[in-house]
């Protein structure tokens, strides 16, 4: 399993990530299914709150602003140091690697390396403005009719599955 897979060196974890991202996301293109889905909501007042890190909704071209990566985004990196720096986009670091020119990344901040911004160790940061945004569009909905629908969430994810199933049952309506 690639998320418990031990390391050598920060090169060798971004060859591997690098080679991922790129085949799963970099060259990623929208299924049908994703093209309906986004059809059947255009126009739509929704929210996405996902636990796939692939960046799938973003390049089916959803609203980024209507998304929230809970188990993070691996097309963007954090630091490794523990501390929060925030994220940037890892695609050049991911497309140097690919074409054999990688280069370990450094935090700007304290030049410690830097690694995806997914839940593999201590150090993850939910991404705190998406989950602002999904909690708002919960807030000024909480009146209204909502449709909660569930694709791909099973008892593997608990920290997406939990909170949807509280929801649906606090506002029964």
């Amino acid at each position: 399993d690639a998320l418990d897979k031990d390391f050598d060196s920060w090169d060798e974890k971004w060859q591997f990530w690098s080679q991922l991202i790129n085949e799963y996301s970099v060259e990623y293109e929208p299924s049908k299914a994703m093209k309906q889905l986004k059809e059947l909501l255009n126009g739509k007042n929704y929210f996405i709150a996902t636990s796939t890190f692939g960046h799938f909704f973003e390049k089916a071209g959803f609203d980024q602003e209507k998304i929230f990566n809970v188990f993070g985004d691996w097309t963007r990196m954090q630091c490794s140091s523990g501390l929060n720096h925030g994220t940037r986009s890892d695609l050049s670091t991911v497309k140097r690697y690919v074409n054999g020119q990688g280069e370990v990344p450094k935090c700007e901040d304290c030049n410690s390396p830097m690694e995806l911004h997914m839940p593999l160790n201590a150090h993850f940061f939910p991404d705190e403005d998406a989950n602002t945004r999904f909690r708002w569009f919960l807030t000024r909905n909480q009146t209204k009719k909502v449709v909660v629908l569930e694709l791909g969430v099973d008892p593997t994810s608990p920290q997406l599955l939990d909170p949807m199933v509280k929801l649906v049952e606090q506002f029964k309506d």
